[in-house]
């Protein structure tokens, strides 16, 4: 008799427990009823190691070829396709789908700042039987209601590229956005080692990748007291919008040295400005994501670098790391898929797509 009131005691504390992280959205994850993991909330979350960080690489080495079921519907939950980076990350997401016989479907919105559009397309994913939920947030906090419920209901939530997150539980799979950002400054530095005035065109400031890489950048410059940063404005992703601003940057600036564009699609913007001036070889021109337009670019001269990031390989990392804890695998909070500098040394070996 005592030792059924001490479980049963032990029972409900736990329970308490489970309904207290979820009022402070310090949401529970767990495998059990809607993954097929250890059965209750608390078994998923012990699968996250959420301080830990592992390349994508070793961890396929050390925890092997993943595997799924016509039952395991997975759900991503993406931003435009207008932008063909997220085009990519799709693609690596189905394919990856496809390959392990695992059902899925992915919910896109119009552009880059619907956040409230994403929303909604997150809530109805959550009700299309996922049995995990990937996504790509516009705002680091915008999707945080459905990732607490779906973690709550046991559902796996992975997150690719974009905000880190800030529910416990999530798993990221991508890159360290602010290390982008200091790779870009950090090649400009070798590249101009008298040093100069420098640039940058910004993303969509409610947008993590934007906030996280311009800080990046601003913390790789403060280690080269010989590159001034003279002028940062907002294009806002927008291709024509980052050409009109690069322009004005120079008029006022004409001795810039180098510009960093957050991501390619501004960058060709800037491009053309440079052009425009007649500035094409002689101003430095660092893009972000690896698109392929960019590299046909670099070749051609026109731009110098872009910090590629492989969001083909996230998309299907994102799968693999859901089937991982859906079959109780444990995997750290952060699984790298590290980006890269291409420049006109090494563009040759990207001919096509994004690796």
């Amino acid at each position: 008799m005592n030792k059924i009131s001490k479980r049963a005691t032990q029972m409900a504390a736990a329970t308490a427990a489970v309904a207290l992280l979820a009022a402070c959205s310090a949401t529970p994850d767990g495998g059990g009823s809607g993954s097929g993991a250890s059965g209750t909330t608390a078994g998923l979350a012990s699968l996250v190691d959420g301080a830990g960080k592992t390349a994508i690489k070793d961890l396929t080495s050390s925890l092997g070829q993943p595997s799924g079921s016509k039952d395991t519907k997975l759900c991503y939950i993406t931003r435009t396709l207008s932008n063909e980076f997220w085009g990519y990350e799709r693609d690596g997401f189905e394919a990856e789908a496809k390959k392990l016989g695992v059902p899925y479907q992915t919910f896109d919105v119009t552009d880059e700042s619907s956040i409230t559009e994403q929303l909604d397309k997150a809530k109805s994913a959550a009700n299309q039987g996922c049995k995990a939920l990937l996504a790509s947030p516009i705002s680091a906090t915008g999707l945080d209601t459905v990732f607490t419920d779906a973690l709550a209901k046991n559902v796996p939530v992975i997150i690719l590229n974009d905000a880190k997150g800030t529910v416990p539980g999530t798993v990221y799979v991508g890159p360290d956005a602010q290390t982008i950002g200091q790779t870009a400054a950090d090649y400009i530095a070798k590249k101009l080692p008298d040093g100069g005035k420098v640039a940058m065109i910004e993303g969509d400031p409610g947008s993590s990748n934007a906030l996280n890489r311009g800080e990046g950048f601003k913390a790789g410059l403060a280690k080269h007291s010989n590159l001034n940063l003279v002028a940062s404005q907002t294009a806002k992703w927008d291709q024509t919008r980052a050409q009109e601003i690069a322009s004005a940057m120079l008029t006022a600036n004409p001795d810039i040295k180098a510009f960093y564009s957050q991501n390619d699609g501004m960058a060709l913007g800037v491009a053309a400005a440079i052009a425009a001036k007649n500035l094409t070889g002689k101003v430095l021109l660092v893009g972000t994501d690896g698109i392929p337009q960019a590299k046909k670019e670099i070749q051609a001269g026109n731009m110098t670098a872009t910090v590629s990031e492989q969001p083909t390989t996230e998309g299907a990392s994102g799968v693999d790391t859901a089937l991982w804890l859906l079959a109780g695998k444990k995997v750290p909070g952060w699984v790298d898929v590290p980006a890269f500098i291409i420049d006109s040394k090494n563009v040759s070996k990207y001919p096509t797509g994004m690796p």
